[in-house]
């Protein structure tokens, strides 16, 4: 630049001084001129598709070791993700409500859900168990979308109200699917050119039977990748479109009962239900043993007569000694 500067320079002050008036110094102080401009840009090379093609145009067959595809980086899904985070979420909500108004409770945030439509909320699960007594117990997990979960949590702490219900625990969690969703969508789109291709061969039948039958082996191998990567993104992509929130119910105690006294009261209440349990638990127990000691036993007295009457049989008669008497 400097350079281009200076010669400008040198060109217009010999201009002013009325020097070089005809057409060679003209051309002359032009020549100096370009000398010193840059040189043009070279123009960038083929991309790789375009250089297949003319490859295959003119009568060659690409090289399947060399089809390798690279993502575009500045595209949709290629290099360094730049934009709007990929994360999946997951909210957790534990509720205290008592025994008689669990069912409620639940049912009410079900039917907040359904009543969004499956676009964007569905229940996964839902289950309650010992219902009416104190040590009930429910749980209930839904999808929700970004906007769905905004207004169901801004509402929340509203709802339980009705129901005497608090909110006992609460914890969010992250993860961060980013990188593994553009990954994913790169080698996706690798693996769609390579069948293509592939498809491309098994309509031009090049070569002997073996080369067919294994072009088709490897297109069977590239179509099984292309499903499962599908499948796999279609995952992941749900994680983030649809929030997971788990919610739990626990059966809640009247504030009088809430003392240090409780478990024995809990203790004295379940007496009864403790010691039919317990002999229950004799009775099963002897008439599981019972069969076990009549079949030993009889299996032992069998045994042991066997041994005597084997004894028995083997004793020898007993010779009285001769008695011999001295005149």
């Amino acid at each position: 630049m400097l350079r281009i500067s200076l010669a400008a320079i040198l060109a217009l002050s010999l201009t002013a001084c009325g020097q070089g008036g005809n057409g060679a110094d003209s051309f002359t102080r032009e020549e100096s001129v370009a000398a010193y401009a840059p040189m043009p840009m070279a123009p960038p090379p083929p991309p790789m598709e375009s250089a297949k093609s003319m490859d295959m145009a003119s009568g060659g067959a690409p090289d399947m070791d060399q089809q390798i595809i690279q993502p575009d980086p500045n595209g949709p899904g290629g290099g360094q993700p730049t934009g709007q985070r990929l994360i999946a979420y997951t909210y957790n909500y534990g509720f205290k409500v008592p025994a008689n108004g669990m069912q409620g409770l639940l049912d009410t945030h079900k039917k907040q859900c359904e009543d969004a439509g499956p676009s964007k909320c569905y229940v996964v699960n839902s289950s309650i168990s010992g219902l009416g007594e104190d040590q009930s117990y429910g749980q209930m997990t839904i999808r929700g979308s970004a906007d769905w979960v905004r207004t169901f949590r801004t509402g929340m702490v509203d709802g339980l109200k009705p129901f005497n219900a608090t909110l006992d625990s609460n914890s969010d969690s992250a993860e961060d699917l980013t990188v593994n969703i553009v990954d994913s969508e790169a080698r996706l789109r690798s693996l769609k050119t390579m069948r293509d291709r592939l498809e491309q061969l098994l309509r031009d039948r090049p070569g002997k039977l073996g080369d067919l039958l294994e072009i088709e082996r490897e297109f069977a191998r590239v179509q099984g990748e292309i499903d499962s990567s599908e499948s796999i993104l279609a995952q992941m992509k749900l994680r983030v479109a649809m929030s997971v929130i788990s919610l739990g119910y626990t059966a809640s105690f009247p504030p009088g009962s809430e003392s240090v006294w409780r478990p024995v009261g809990d203790a004295f209440g379940g007496f009864e239900a403790s010691f039919a349990g317990a002999f229950a638990g004799i009775i099963r127990f002897i008439a599981e043993i019972l069969p076990v000691l009549i079949i030993g036993g009889l299996a032992i007295f069998g045994v042991v007569s066997l041994l005597r009457w084997r004894g028995k049989g083997r004793k020898k008669p007993v010779v009285p000694p001769s008695s011999t008497v001295k005149p």
